[in-house]
């Protein structure tokens, strides 16, 4: 019969014995650990003795003064519509030439049906200005539909333009002003979002014209010029120093 093997049978005696075996084994194993660790201190206290200045620079908010370069681009369309007729503008904005850099802030919209209307009505008191009424549908457009900034209707019946505002870009106004971030990258990232301003403005008009008592001094229908200011903008960050 094979010789019965030694089996470790977990008693004291039998740990110090392996312990005693592996000796210089282990001396050699804890050296090592014990240099990682000498090392390893050094080196961090060597960080942030040396390297203070570095840190607290990356970690410490400054104020930086925020600023807007401004271009705009003229969108417009004209239609002549007739008594209580209903149409739609079409409006692509995606079709904007938009520069390298720049992203879309707001549009601003004038509704204007002067035409004739404030000639005839200052040649016949009797003629009352052409009703016009407008609105922006929702939803065509990457905008801030939700924004309480926003005049998405309007109507005139004084011969004089009326005007509508979509913001596009959150938060955007064009102001200046400042912020508090540890870097230029982090007090830009706000003003770095893609995706806004894509897609078509649709305004729908409709137009009610008014009789004159003089024969051939009133109109049954009307011309409607929509005026579109595409704002896009280019973002400036600047650090105020104290």
């Amino acid at each position: 019969m094979a010789e019965d093997r030694n089996e470790f049978d977990g008693s004291i005696g039998e740990v110090v014995s392996n312990l005693i075996q592996y000796e210089d084994a282990l001396k050699g194993y804890f050296g090592v650990i014990a240099a990682f660790l000498i090392v390893f201190s050094y080196n961090s206290i060597d960080l942030v003795s040396n390297h203070w200045e570095v840190i607290q620079e990356a970690t410490t908010e400054k104020t930086w003064s925020v600023s807007f370069t401004e271009e705009v681009e003229i969108l417009e369309e004209a239609m002549v519509l007739q008594d209580e007729e209903k149409q739609t503008f079409i409006f692509y904005i995606d079709d904007v030439d938009v520069p390298e850099g720049y992203l879309i802030g707001q549009l601003n919209i004038t509704v204007d049906d002067t035409g004739n209307d404030g000639l005839i009505a200052n040649n016949d008191p009797t003629n009352e200005c052409d009703s016009v009424l407008a609105d922006v549908r929702e939803g065509g457009l990457t905008a801030q539909w939700d924004d309480g900034n926003n005049t998405l209707s309007g109507q005139a019946n004084d011969c004089q333009p009326f005007y509508m505002y979509l913001r596009v870009y959150p938060n955007y106004d064009g102001a200046a002003g400042d912020t508090e971030s540890v870097n230029e990258y982090q007090a830009l990232l706000p003003w770095q979002e893609s995706g806004w301003g894509k897609g078509e403005l649709e305004i729908d008009v409709e137009v009610n014209t008014d009789e004159s008592l003089f024969p051939g001094q009133g109109d049954d229908d009307e011309e409607i010029t929509i005026t579109v200011q595409v704002v896009m903008f280019e973002v400036n960050a600047v650090e105020i120093s104290e």
